[in-house]
């Protein structure tokens, strides 16, 4: 399993001092030396080594003093979670991430991971989702499915002001048929979700409060989505630890009846 050259690492001239050893240089040791379990873990999902790879590079170049302290072992893991449920991490679509928390790195689901799941298990379903202020017109009845609207304070009046930040965040899925399935959230609900976060200081919530809202809405509408193995793969794994060391034995899918129900962590 290759891996691109790094200068600070290369083999030195005779005479001089020791070789820089790095973090890119540990890693691509593990690569070698995890390369059977991850090309076997790789197998099913029909990802590339060399997007794989992609991956773990991208992952890395963002806060490298961060990535120096994290064990390669579970930068590992993590790439190989993304793999398993067949999501591109830290590619700006906010599906998926590789987070450094500390030693260890972990997989984070995105709200759009979650809709990406969805539109593989239901072909056709729609979402859509938004923040909403308070100069916006919002009505919504979980009584009555035709009484929904949301028209954004601009569309009300050119000068209407935002009125502030937003309060509330909602998901809208339409399935094929039509049915539709409303799940709004405050910021009362979001602050919720986010004391469950391992890093509620972290940049997803300091930096895209609106995208980790707009998580905690779907991660509510999602007892109303398809269960699937790959749904349940990734609600396990989010925000957890894989260490590539643990998974030798690991198997290749998770059997319906073992996905998870419970809380986000992100």
């Amino acid at each position: 399993m290759a891996w691109e050259p790094d200068v600070a690492s290369s083999t030195p001239a005779r005479q001089g001092p020791a070789p820089v050893v790095t973090y890119r240089h540990v890693l691509r040791r593990r690569l070698e030396e995890y390369a059977p379990v991850i090309r076997r873990l790789l197998a099913p999902t029909g990802v590339e080594e060399s997007t794989f790879l992609a991956w773990v590079a991208n992952a890395t170049r963002a806060d490298p003093d961060k990535w120096a302290k994290v064990e390669p072992e579970t930068l590992l893991g993590a790439a190989l979670r993304c793999a398993q449920v067949g999501l591109a991490p830290n590619d700006g679509t906010s599906a998926a991430w590789i987070i450094p928390y500390g030693r260890e790195a972990t997989f984070q689901l995105g709200y759009r991971g979650v809709l990406e799941l969805a539109r593989r298990a239901v072909p056709g379903i729609r979402f859509e989702g938004h923040p909403v202020y308070p100069g916006d017109r919002f009505v919504v009845d979980y009584g009555n499915p035709g009484a929904f609207e949301h028209v954004p304070y601009m569309a009300r009046s050119p000068r209407r002001p935002r009125g502030g930040e937003p309060d509330r965040w909602y998901v809208v899925a339409t399935w094929p048929e039509g049915a539709r399935q409303i799940e709004v959230i405050d910021r009362e609900e979001a602050e919720r979700h986010r004391g469950y976060s391992r890093a509620p200081g972290g940049d997803l919530w300091a930096k895209s409060y609106d995208a980790a809202a707009l998580k905690s809405a779907v991660w509510n509408m999602r007892r109303w989505l398809p269960d699937t193995p790959a749904m349940g793969r990734a609600t396990l794994a989010d925000g957890a630890v894989a260490d590539v060391r643990d998974m030798a034995d690991e198997p290749d899918e998770l059997a319906p009846d073992e996905l998870p129900a419970g809380e986000p962590d992100g």
